[in-house]
């Protein structure tokens, strides 16, 4: 896999996780060979020195996983925690999220929150997520990318 990302990525970096699912896509399952409905969104995450290493995980884990999944259109939800880079001069990162969205979602941030033509709710889900991730992450540290999904096999 490594070679054939390499033949077409001008760089690349692998990580070994520890992957949960507590959300698994089960209204667009993917078909091998074809794009996933939507769009996957993966966020590259840091711990923030200000909290501990369980302390992060729990509020990531134990206190966001629920708030993420309730205030928007989310489909599916990966948590990958990083347990090592597997190649040289990879960016340090602590965690990679893997999200799926409708494809509204991508241009519509009602949609994004799950909130079509409620602005009431939209509001109220901006806000609840916004201090949701206060709590684990330092908002200027996370990278985020719009990408695909197709399964390999």
């Amino acid at each position: 896999m490594d070679a054939a990302i390499a033949a077409t990525a001008g760089r690349f970096d692998a990580y070994l996780v520890t992957e949960s699912q507590p959300l698994r896509n089960e209204r667009y399952p993917p078909m091998p060979g074809q794009r996933s409905y939507g769009f996957a969104q993966i966020a590259l995450l840091k711990k923030p020195q200000r909290l501990g290493y369980a302390e992060w995980l729990a509020n990531w884990h134990d206190g966001h996983t629920p708030v993420a999944i309730e205030t928007q259109s989310t489909f599916e939800y990966i948590q990958n925690v990083v347990v090592r880079a597997l190649t040289p001069g990879a960016r340090p990162y602590d965690a990679i999220v893997e999200e799926c969205f409708p494809p509204s979602a991508m241009s519509d941030p009602h949609a994004f929150f799950d909130a079509v033509g409620d602005p009431e709710k939209f509001q109220r889900n901006l806000d609840r997520m916004m201090a949701s991730v206060g709590r684990f992450l330092d908002l200027g540290t996370i990278d985020v990318l719009a990408t695909s999904q197709y399964r390999i096999s």
